[in-house]
């Protein structure tokens, strides 16, 4: 059919044959968008870069934050670790005076009748 449609007559047994108007249409827009990529062609490229740029910096960013996210983690974890051992340490040292203040309360009371 080549850009032809081809219409039937009801009931006349005629067939109408008419050029289809798309061809016209699809050469008009090829040539609008010849048009745009030759104004706006290179723009686009240069903005579609950046785009990508952008992208590429913003997961580097996101990598970079959650790796220094999780350095402070394990930062945090080994400070609350080592927290957790002095005051444990602490406890024993403050827990052993005791101890030994009582025996030396016990060795007075023992001397004075």
């Amino acid at each position: 059919m080549n850009g032809q449609i081809t219409y039937l007559n009801a009931g006349s047994g005629n067939e109408q044959t008419t050029m289809d108007p798309a061809p016209a249409q699809t050469d008009a827009a090829n040539t609008i968008e010849k048009v745009r990529e030759l104004l706006y062609g290179d723009a686009m490229r240069s903005q579609g870069r950046r785009v990508e740029d952008l992208r590429e910096s913003m997961t580097d960013l996101e990598q970079r934050m959650v790796q220094r996210f999780n350095d402070m983690q394990k930062s945090i974890d080994a400070l609350a670790l080592s927290l957790r051992m002095e005051q444990s340490n602490a406890v024993r040292a403050i827990g052993g005076a005791v101890t030994e203040m009582g025996r030396q309360i016990s060795a007075l009371a023992d001397r004075n009748p």
